[in-house]
């Protein structure tokens, strides 16, 4: 006998929603813009022919009609994941070694979009400080830094590192016009080259030798959100912290380091589907950001 359900992907935002009572939560936990979760909320409700949620300037109120339809609704989708979970075994399951500041400030973020789309795949996440070795076996990819002298079929470049200064809006405030000389220097590693680097190719004389030392770009970036100077970053990995305003940059002066991200894989690891798929999936979402340098110059 024929069925006739609404569109799940409407039924699954709906879900989240009425947990959360948030568009805006909704739309970070899908990882999807606000738009696309009110779209699918007000498709359900037409489809349904019924309000599920009382709209006001202080937030989303449940109906009692919504509310017993949640119940309903979460009860079905735990049916189905456990009618699936026989089906899966660690075979679905993709490792991934990431450096720290990559796996919190670029994939993580990203993973809800992937688990929407791909549902039936495991990812994994182990974060390490040393890179990924050719001949590593507890990993199915990695993402390393350097200047990529490896094999042609163990490496994929994602993206060149450029990087610009950033600190906290209030900081701003400290720096006369941007004058960067009387700053507190965040350093993302106790080498400081990074930030001898762009003091070198953008021409802004500094004197790198005094500031904060840190041992991950994550931390200096953390320390620059909390005010307490200005930090080197990686475009791509400080984005998401500049577009949501923690971060502003000071300087728009972005130069290129001369090492890149890339995509690794251990040559003697077996060559899934799921594994191509993973590969595939983060080579799509980099390339949107290829282009971002561009837009923090000046």
């Amino acid at each position: 006998m024929g069925r006739r359900l609404p569109s799940l992907n409407a039924l699954r935002c709906f879900e989240i929603v009425a947990e959360q009572l948030s568009i805006k939560k909704a739309a970070q936990l899908l990882n999807v813009s606000e738009s696309a979760v009110s779209r699918q909320v007000k498709i359900l409700e037409d489809q349904l022919g019924t309000p599920l949620f009382i709209r006001a300037p202080n937030g989303l109120t449940i109906t009692d009609g919504g509310r017993h339809l949640a119940i309903s609704v979460r009860e079905a989708f735990d049916h189905i994941a456990n009618a699936i979970h026989p089906f899966r075994d660690e075979r679905d399951a993709v490792t991934i070694k990431a450096l720290p500041t990559f796996a919190l400030r670029w994939l993580l973020p990203r993973l809800n979009g992937f688990r929407e789309r791909h549902p039936l795949i495991k990812v994994n996440v182990l974060t390490r400080l040393d890179d990924m070795g050719l001949h590593d076996t507890d990993a199915d990819l990695g993402i390393r830094y350097g200047t990529g002298d490896w094999p042609r079929d163990y490496a994929t470049e994602l993206y060149a590192e450029w990087i610009v200064p950033v600190c906290a809006p209030d900081y701003l405030h400290h720096l006369d016009g941007g004058d960067l000389t009387r700053a507190a220097l965040l350093h993302p590693l106790p080498d400081r080259r990074d930030w001898q680097i762009w003091s070198e190719k953008s021409g802004v004389r500094l004197d790198t030798r005094g500031g904060l030392d840190f041992d991950a770009l994550d931390m200096a970036l953390s320390a620059a959100q909390a005010g307490l100077g200005v930090a080197i970053a990686d475009v791509v990995l400080a984005h998401a912290a500049i577009q949501s305003g923690q971060l502003v940059v000071p300087i728009r002066k972005p130069v290129p380091t001369g090492f890149s991200y890339y995509l690794v894989r251990p040559p003697e690891m077996r060559r899934r589907r799921e594994v191509v798929i993973v590969e595939d999936w983060i080579s799509e979402e980099i390339k949107r950001e290829t282009e971002l340098p561009q837009s923090y110059s000046a």
